[in-house]
């Protein structure tokens, strides 16, 4: 029997790779550890900026800008190959789930969604026609923003349906981790997608090292990663049943996915087939028919809640700032978006690849209400299609938005 051939030592300058890799991973969890143990000392943190006591807020801005340098480097590293698949997933699963350590983070989103959800499941109401402020003595009204307290819910019937789930609780500290739990798990999930498709460490480390992710999700609860967790695997299920019937479940979360819908039958030349039809079509008529019967009309009107606000991270605040009126900037915003995504379907159509993250981003430069965990998006998305020119946008997205929100410099 032939004795196998002893393994050869790696080449030098893939060991200092590696090396390297590792330690800007250590450095990157390290970043994460110091911004939750700053975190702490804010009161409140679940406001934006946070803005910790004495020192401590040294080490929080310093945590935070270190930590976003640390992740673009990671994500470079990873991509050129200095870190093992496995190792990506695992700084991501630490990095993602380290900020539920911290205190509620930069929103009282969570509280929102708290409020909504007893709405209907502790009062048996229409969320999208009753508010928390109509139940002054329950628990969660006190913890909702003033901003949301009297407004009907302003996301669709699939997130209402999810945040109903945790809403029983009576307890706001449960609550709040309830959430941010639920978020964390999504976001995971979404990772694992990327891992499973790619099998690409670069892409794990875009979208799973992100500090802006971590502590938007498992530190602040939003429920965008249930929507992307959909939108990823309707994009990984392809022209099937099951892609169909994940680009529906999407757009049931909020108006985002079905911007995208035209880019996948663009990239297809339409060639998707019966069964994805039958799967889009299917599912769109069993979330209408369920969510009519439950809240009536009321949910239809809930896309467009937010398209009256603004934001001064959005492109539409900017625009405004430079001398135009709030309804010119959007118009300008929106032309500008319309011309992208024109260039975006003549891609899809004559390359067959969708640059959903490109729209993604575009979408985000150009709205008029844009929150910094919107970022997930064209990350995620990037991330997926292993786009480098859209993961580069999508990491000058993350920077602009991760050092507008949450640090004062």
């Amino acid at each position: 029997m032939t004795a196998s051939a002893p393994a050869l030592p790696a080449p030098v300058s893939a060991r200092r790779s590696r090396v390297a890799g590792t330690l800007v991973a250590c450095s990157l969890v390290g970043a994460v550890v110091v911004a939750v143990v700053a975190a702490r000392h804010a009161a409140p943190s679940d406001v934006s900026p946070v803005t910790p006591a004495g020192a401590w807020n040294d080490a929080w801005v310093g945590a935070i800008v270190a930590g976003f340098a640390l992740y673009v480097l990671g994500t470079r590293l990873a991509w050129s190959g200095a870190l093992r698949l496995r190792v990506a997933v695992a700084v991501a699963v630490v990095v993602q789930a380290l900020p539920l350590a911290a205190p509620l983070l930069l929103s009282k989103d969570a509280f929102l969604y708290w409020g909504e959800g007893r709405v209907l499941v502790a009062h048996h109401a229409n969320p999208y026609v009753s508010t928390p402020a109509d139940y002054p003595r329950d628990p969660a009204t006190p913890w909702v923003s003033q901003s949301w307290v009297a407004q009907p819910s302003p996301y669709g019937p699939a997130w209402t349906a999810v945040a109903a789930i945790p809403a029983a609780t009576t307890s706001h500290r449960a609550a709040e981790l309830a959430y941010r739990s639920l978020s964390l798990v999504a976001l995971l999930a979404c990772i694992a997608i990327v891992a499973r498709r790619t099998r690409s460490a670069g892409a794990v480390a875009l979208l799973g090292w992100s500090p802006l992710l971590g502590l938007h999700f498992a530190g602040g609860g939003h429920g965008d990663s249930t929507m992307m967790l959909a939108t990823l695997g309707a994009v990984a299920a392809g022209a099937s049943l099951a892609g169909g019937v994940l680009w529906s479940v999407g757009s049931a979360f909020k108006p985002f996915p079905p911007v995208l819908v035209p880019l996948e039958l663009a990239r297809r030349r339409l060639a998707v087939g019966r069964a994805w039809w039958a799967g889009l079509a299917g599912a769109a008529i069993a979330i209408a028919a369920a969510s009519t019967a439950a809240f009536g009309t009321h949910w239809i009107g809930s896309v467009s809640t937010g398209a009256h606000q603004t934001s001064p991270l959005g492109g539409v605040h900017w625009l405004t700032e430079a001398g135009l009126s709030h309804r010119d900037a959007v118009v300008v915003g929106g032309l500008v978006f319309a011309a992208v995504y024109v260039v975006l379907l003549r891609s899809a159509w004559r390359s067959g690849r969708g640059r959903f993250s490109l729209a993604a981003t575009a979408l985000c430069l150009t709205t008029s209400l844009l929150r910094p965990w919107y970022a997930l998006w064209p990350v995620a998305l990037a991330a997926l299609e292993e786009d480098g020119f859209a993961a580069f946008a999508a990491l000058a997205l993350t920077g602009y938005l991760l050092l507008g929100d949450s640090v004062s410099l």
